[in-house]
């Protein structure tokens, strides 16, 4: 009888990965959200890569977008610069464009009516 050498079962090389459960998980992820915390600082102390904490952002709820805060800007005697912005300035998700009638163009959720979105407009801007 020979003594064969011991043979390790194939490695997938996912092996050595840690789980975490979820409590852990929203630990971390809520570790990413203290004021002056970084990705890459929390990764580091907890030895993971940072897609994976943005995977956890996203799964937790942290990742949701603020609402952009717009301001109106006039550019003086440079009608060419609007129509560049125009073809730039694509309406969020859920937002479509009314025209105005001074060629501006402003964004309202889809199913607005023009009318009542540019009366509002003139509204908004003769209050000022």
């Amino acid at each position: 009888m020979t003594d064969a050498p011991a043979v390790d079962p194939p490695s997938d090389e996912r092996a050595n990965r840690r789980r975490f459960s979820e409590e852990e998980k929203l630990a971390i992820v809520t570790q990413s959200e203290f004021p002056g915390a970084t990705a890459a600082e929390v990764c580091r102390r907890h030895g993971i890569v940072t897609s994976m904490l943005f995977r956890w952002r996203v799964q937790f709820g942290f990742s949701k977008r603020v609402p952009a805060k717009l301001a109106a800007v006039r550019v003086a005697g440079a009608q060419s610069a609007t129509l560049v912005l125009n073809d730039l300035l694509q309406p969020p998700n859920g937002m479509t464009v009314v025209e105005l009638d001074d060629g501006r163009r402003v964004f309202a959720p889809i199913g607005s009516d023009p009318d009542a979105v540019r009366r509002h407009v003139i509204e908004q801007e003769t209050a000022r």
